[in-house]
């Protein structure tokens, strides 16, 4: 969803866009992060690599798969590393995505660049920690490396929102547990618009959370997406013990707080298109109203 979005605006904006996939079509680079392969003979000369690789979260968190999400994302590093090493791959600016998880849980705190990360017994800490591990060894080949930290990305093309809106047709919208914990969000317009200041400006390098600077509750959030539609939608609770028969493991992140907060993008000057939640739900709804009929 992301790397789709950031392709589309780079083809409006006239770039040459290379994806790097398993699947060998047109136009793309074949690669294997699992055996650190990329079928590359000749040196590749790149403006800038955007690193998106890793498996999906949203799914039942069994050992053999929070396994795979771990290995997927550094597998991903340590194989573009290793073609930026050896001279088959080289670019001008390196981006990498991290993750809001790698905060734990902080209640009602403010969170930015500079808090404290969670606890290392809980594994997307450490895997968040080992990912930016990962991207930053990119700097040490003379490369300048912006991480982009993120928060849940709302797209009416699909990802959190499409989940959220599921219950949408038939009236109503829930939201986890007693709502109160903090989601740190962006919309993916604002997401791509940093990663294209990212690949421009070469003032910004190193870590960024990219957030709204609105951070918001998950029941406000699905209050945000109710007020989208008229009629309105209902609003009402999903308990936890239905969370954990669904989800099992996976139900934590949703019930983690975290209120992120932009500090060093707003220092430099960055402005939102969407900096609340109101703004941004009812811009992704309406492109969504259609669809979502029963």
């Amino acid at each position: 969803m992301i790397g789709s979005a950031i392709n589309d605006e780079a083809i409006r904006r006239g770039w040459d866009v290379i994806v790097l996939s398993r699947k060998s079509t047109p136009g793309n680079i074949t690669w294997n992060p699992s055996s650190g392969e990329i079928n590359l003979s000749s040196p590749a000369h790149f403006d800038a690599i955007i690193n998106l690789a890793g498996a999906s979260i949203a799914s039942r968190w069994s050992q053999g798969r929070i396994e795979e999400i771990h290995d997927s994302r550094i597998n991903a590093c340590k194989t573009l590393e290793k073609y930026l090493a050896n001279g088959l791959l080289t670019t001008k600016v390196y981006i990498g995505t991290s993750a809001i998880g790698i905060y734990g849980d902080h209640g009602n705190d403010i969170v930015d660049e500079n808090s404290h990360l969670g606890e290392e017994t809980d594994w997307m800490v450490t895997t968040g920690k080992a990912w930016e591990e990962g991207h930053s060894r990119m700097a040490t080949y003379g490369i300048r490396t912006v991480i982009l930290r993120t928060g849940i990305v709302l797209s009416h093309k699909g990802g959190a929102l499409k989940e959220i809106l599921q219950t949408a047709p038939f009236g109503i919208i829930g939201y986890f547990g007693n709502g109160k914990q903090f989601w740190s969000w962006i919309h993916i317009r604002d997401l791509v618009k940093i990663c294209f200041r990212a690949i421009e400006d070469e003032r910004m390098s190193g870590l960024y959370l990219a957030v709204a600077p609105g951070s918001t509750t998950n029941k406000e959030l699905s209050k945000a997406a109710s007020n989208g539609f008229q009629p309105h939608r209902l609003v009402v609770p999903v308990p936890v013990f239905i969370l954990a028969i669904l989800l099992g493991k996976m139900r934590r992140m949703l019930l983690q707080s975290c209120k992120g907060y932009p500090t060093r993008l707003l220092a430099e000057g960055f402005s939102f298109q969407f900096p609340s939640i109101r703004e941004a739900m009812n811009d992704l709804i309406g492109k969504r109203k259609e669809k979502l009929q029963p």
